[in-house]
């Protein structure tokens, strides 16, 4: 009876989890995540996302459109209500319904006009309409980050305000861990993508584009740099004008193995050097001194 009465229990709860993932599985996805354009004074343009439903059944998605700034040095967003912005980005459909297994391509307007001037950062948002008061239905949104130089370009300016190297480089990569700050107003709207350059003196040099950076933001940069180093190396890592630089002792790749060898090689023949000229010395007769007699 026991036995009977555990087995009912484990089948009902595996019923529950199974048909429940089923319910609550609601798939909808979105591309490209970010997009990026420039437009000149009072000029517009068109863009495309494609949301897909990976779904069983017909979603209605319903479509809209916020800004978006930054509000913590980790990168977190705060996507808030902007009628300059929504006025300036217009939607295709405010809602529509996605059927099992199918891509909707969204078009939508940007109009410079209606927009800012200078850095606009948008989003639009493609939410899920639940179909029913269930506790296993749920809504999933997703959406794609605008970001948009619109008419006069924004003053941007950044600096290396941290940078952080382990004096002892061994292993696979070099590493470092680097701080970039945008020295903007933190009032102003503005912001974005610094070019970070990243030397190893006297190996090479690499140039990468930073994380998005609001102003008065500060955005962390973790840099890994694969390669076979030896020696020391100065670090230096620079956004614009401004850089910092360290010194390390590199022994990666190979040399973690080929710099202890050849170690061990050199204070062989040093040792076998010292003890041939021990020898040598041993073997040389000695010179005796000769008192003269009177």
């Amino acid at each position: 009876m026991r036995l009977r009465l555990l087995g009912g229990i484990v089948v009902v709860l595996f019923l529950t989890i199974f048909f429940g993932a089923s319910t609550s599985a609601l798939s909808l996805r979105i591309a490209p995540l970010s997009y990026e354009t420039t437009l000149g004074r009072g000029e517009s343009k068109k863009g495309f996302v494609d949301i897909a439903n990976s779904d069983t059944t017909v979603q209605t998605v319903k479509l809209e459109v916020q800004a978006f700034r930054q509000v913590g040095d980790d990168g977190s967003l705060q996507y808030y209500t902007d009628e300059r912005i929504a006025a300036g980005i217009r939607l295709d459909y405010d809602e529509v319904a996605i059927g099992p297994h199918q891509t909707l391509r969204l078009a939508f307007g940007i109009d410079g006009k209606k927009l800012p001037e200078g850095d606009v950062f948008a989003v639009i948002f493609a939410s899920t309409t639940p179909r029913g008061v269930s506790s296993a239905t749920q809504s999933v949104r997703v959406g794609t980050l605008l970001m948009i130089q619109n008419g006069t370009p924004s003053s941007h300016a950044a600096s290396v305000s941290e940078l952080s190297v382990p004096f002892l480089q061994v292993g696979d990569t070099i590493q470092a861990q680097l701080a970039v700050t945008n020295t903007a107003d933190p009032a102003l709207s503005t912001g974005f993508f610094p070019s970070v350059k990243i030397d190893l003196m006297p190996y090479t040099s690499t140039t990468s584009k930073g994380p998005l950076v609001f102003g008065g933001r500060t955005r962390s940069i973790e840099y890994r740099q694969p390669g076979n180093y030896f020696g020391f190396i100065l670090v230096r890592a620079s956004v614009g004008t401004e850089s910092r630089s360290r010194v390390v002792f590199a022994m990666t790749g190979y040399w973690r193995w080929l710099a202890p060898l050849v170690g061990v090689v050199l204070v062989s023949i040093f040792y076998a050097w010292l003890r041939w000229r021990k020898k040598q010395t041993l073997k040389k007769p000695k010179k005796v001194t000769r008192i003269p007699v009177h």
